[in-house]
């Protein structure tokens, strides 16, 4: 029960990270088959888009603890 709040906000972040890796893996593959769909037209749910934000969120709130401790950084 003390750490169980850590351990789900670990679980959360593990997940994100999960999915980002899996996103770039498709974006990976789709970019080989590009070529093949060049001339058709591209089509992107709202749902993708609300999720695709909540990634770039998600990153941005995880880079913000990183750039104030590299800006307080002493040395």
């Amino acid at each position: 029960p003390k750490y169980f709040h850590n351990l789900v906000k670990k679980v959360e972040q593990r997940k994100w990270e999960q999915e980002i890796v899996y996103e770039r893996k498709l974006v990976k593959e789709r970019s080989k088959e590009d070529h093949l769909y060049a001339d058709k037209d591209k089509f992107v749910t709202s749902a993708y888009k609300k999720k695709l934000a909540e990634q770039a969120k998600w990153m941005e709130e995880e880079r913000l603890p990183q750039l104030r401790e590299e800006k307080d950084d002493v040395s």
